[in-house]
């Protein structure tokens, strides 16, 4: 039924944890919710090429650490390949040959798939907002095209204000509406963190729908509590089916 896409403000911000605490909220009041990364990537920069792999193949592995999350955060019986479209071994396939292996056909009938399916889908990007799918295209053309609502993750560190507000920017210049923003804290040592907090909270038109503390192996922990705006996601379920 309803969708929408979880953005990060960079890299390594947190998008995957912030999707299982959403995700784990929403069952608490009652949603279906599913998680769906439509492109999976790698940790490494390969230098060669792994052996037998195929270049038709979909999946260079089925073990990827978000992929995997995603299948973990949902009450629903979900396979890897419901879950995720493509997963790459390395960290930039589309910035190379390998970027002809993504079909956005495939991408809009695995996301249409489990939005007949299921009541909310969480659809988890890569990198960030503006990052490309392949040559011509970016995640940001693809969520425009399905009109979903976006949540922006931001990773509280050091220039993450700047970030914060050239993502939002960006999300607005593409007609999408913002349903709000969860600040992560990815970095327990960062001075000024309540500073950084309020001034991301005066300056971003869009409420703040929760703050994940930083806490020992967050794929395996009920996140739930950080998400205290569960409201602003819930009424989803019948106003904002994209």
């Amino acid at each position: 039924m309803s969708s929408f896409f979880v953005t990060g403000t960079d890299t390594n911000v947190g998008k995957t944890v912030v999707s299982r605490a959403i995700m784990q909220a929403l069952q608490k009041v009652g949603v279906q919710v599913v998680g769906y990364k439509p492109i999976a990537f790698g940790q490494d920069e390969m230098i060669y090429p792994p052996p037998n792999l195929s270049e038709n193949s979909d999946y260079d592995t089925k073990d990827n650490p978000d992929v995997l999350t995603l299948m973990a955060s949902t009450e629903e019986k979900v396979s890897y390949e419901e879950v995720n479209s493509y997963t790459f071994l390395h960290t930039i396939p589309i910035l190379t040959e390998d970027s002809k292996r993504v079909h956005i056909e495939k991408l809009n009938k695995d996301l249409a798939h489990l939005r007949d399916k299921y009541q909310s889908v969480v659809v988890e990007g890569s990198f960030g907002w503006l990052t490309p799918i392949n040559k011509d295209y970016s995640f940001a053309d693809w969520v425009a095209e399905h009109h979903m609502p976006v949540v922006v993750v931001v990773g509280i560190k050091e220039g993450c204000i700047n970030h914060a507000l050239l993502t939002v920017q960006s999300i607005i210049d593409k007609g999408l509406p913002l349903l709000g923003w969860v600040a992560n804290r990815i970095n327990p040592g960062l001075g000024h963190y309540a500073e950084v907090i309020e001034t991301l909270k005066q300056k971003i038109d869009a409420p703040l729908l929760g703050e994940v503390s930083y806490v020992h192996k967050p794929e395996e922990q009920d996140l739930s509590r950080f998400i205290t705006n569960v409201d602003r996601l819930t009424y989803m379920k019948t106003e904002l089916v994209a």
